[in-house]
């Protein structure tokens, strides 16, 4: 580093006087807040297996076919948002879920299965709206030396969704020993929870309006229907994206295994139980990683990136192994395991903490990865939505594998299959994090010059930092 760098503060030791309702953290409370809400309170149903229904082959079709429209809406989301505005998508994005969880509630009331597919491709789409906007805002709007306790935060929000839902649904389950359905009133007592997001929504502040400690200021581009199709265009097709694509296929793969699996085995009141427990591990593991790739100063950012990735995908590959040797205990074991039943329940249950630990840790690593590749808000928006859309696609392709009673080798063989193929590519990726620029994304029009013109203060001060950071990792090499 030269003497007049090293004589000069960072940028993001400069700080501005924020408005708290602008501030950063505010808005991660927001879009945690509106998840909270909606696919939070999804989630916690989620977590019970097969939507708190008695049995989980429908439930599981049903979950495929939302992810499907999900999936494509993750994709194309980035360009709706750059049309219709931040705060907008994200209260369209609310009701969704609220569809789904009332279809749950006449599904087991009634038997309406027409409505619960309805409400799955409804609740599917506005999710898929909603991950396009979440993505961009808690990686983008971040001061970069707070950028993973502020993941760490994102983290919280989403699954204290979980634990709350869970309190209601064991709350409201805890008697029932028995296999079967969750009674009627857990659903009731979600929806009232989910018609909050709505609301919620309205306070999240506009890209151009957010302030950040450091004074750089967010860029929300305006253009045209052909500009902003190109430009998205230029984004998906980039080389980074497509290398990662096949590791975040791979990053939800666990749920419809571990759903069906508590499905098939658990009571009732362990499911609920479980609904409650389960998201600490969520909690723990974007807690520890948040801390640890913001705080561990003595490594370089390259080699925070390496050696977590690389721990990562050990502990996964080791969860499914795990997973082999639990499914071959089963095999011939009767259902209705209860709390109660000893150590085949502890087993299991430390099994699905495990892979909640560690997803929620990836997905934490994820996200900070894609805030060290790229700063503009627009390209992030594309970028995260079309990444988002690929775990979708893995989703729905786990869940149309157990959506027939198939043997739980096959999901086992495919997780593992599929983990290993993707290590290459992402490797690709992360191997330069920190060390070499990505390459730029060439939107090359005829008013080029212009945009360059137009860089954000994002963009200028982050890659002095980026520039700072390669350098310090070069000399520790």
């Amino acid at each position: 580093m030269s003497p007049d760098a090293a004589s000069m503060p960072p940028p993001e030791m400069v700080s501005y006087n924020v408005h708290w309702f602008r501030g950063t953290v505010f808005q991660v409370f927001v879009m945690g807040g509106v998840y909270f809400c909606a696919p939070g309170m999804y989630n916690a149903l989620s977590s019970l297996g097969a939507g708190g229904l008695a049995t989980p082959w429908y439930a599981n079709a049903t979950a495929a076919a939302g992810l499907v429209f999900m999936a494509v809406l993750c994709i194309i989301g980035g360009v709706i948002v750059s049309k219709i505005g931040v705060r907008l998508a994200l209260f369209i994005s609310t009701f969704g879920d609220i569809i789904y969880a009332s279809s749950l509630y006449l599904n087991s009331k009634n038997g309406t299965q027409w409505f619960l597919l309805f409400g799955s491709i409804i609740s599917g789409a506005t999710d898929g709206l909603l991950y396009a906007i979440e993505g961009p805002i808690i990686t983008a709007y971040p001061e970069p030396d707070r950028r993973g306790r502020i993941l760490s935060l994102w983290a919280f929000m989403h699954n204290a969704a979980k634990i709350v839902g869970g309190s209601i649904i064991f709350s409201l389950n805890s008697h029932r020993t028995t296999k079967g359905a969750v009674s009627l009133q857990t659903y009731l007592a979600i929806i009232g929870v989910m018609c909050i997001g709505p609301f919620l929504s309205l306070l999240l502040s506009k890209p151009e309006k957010v302030q950040r400690r450091d004074g750089v200021k967010i860029t929300f581009r305006k253009m045209s229907w052909s500009r902003t199709l190109y430009e998205f265009y230029k984004v998906v097709s980039s080389r980074s994206v497509l290398l990662l694509c096949p590791w975040f296929f791979t990053q939800w793969l666990y749920n419809a295994y571990v759903g069906t699996l508590q499905t098939q085995f658990f009571s009732v009141r362990t499911r609920a139980l479980c609904s409650l427990l389960v998201p600490w591990g969520d909690i723990f593991g974007a807690f520890i990683m948040g801390h640890f790739l913001d705080h561990a100063k003595r490594l370089s950012i390259n080699q925070r990136a390496r050696f977590t990735w690389a721990f990562l995908m050990a502990l996964t590959l080791g969860l499914w192994v795990w997973a082999a040797i639990i499914s071959k205990q089963l095999e011939g074991h009767p259902s209705g395991i209860d709390w109660s039943s000893g150590a085949i329940f502890g087993k299991i249950f430390g099994l699905i903490f495990m892979f909640e630990f560690t997803s929620m840790a990836t997905q934490t690593l994820l996200y900070w990865l894609i805030g060290h590749m790229y700063s503009d808000f627009l390209v992030l928006l594309y970028m995260v939505g079309t990444l988002r859309g690929m775990e979708c696609i893995g989703q729905a392709v786990a869940y149309g594998i157990k959506s027939k009673n198939l043997s739980d080798w096959v999901a086992i063989g495919l997780n593992i299959g599929l983990i290993v193929f993707s290590m290459p590519f992402a490797w690709v990726v992360i191997r330069k994090i920190g060390v070499e620029r990505f390459e730029e994304i060439d939107f090359g029009s005829a008013n080029a010059v212009d945009e360059k013109k137009d860089v954000t203060d994002v963009e200028v001060k982050e890659r002095d930092l980026e520039d700072d950071s390669v350098t310090d990792s070069k000399s520790l090499q």
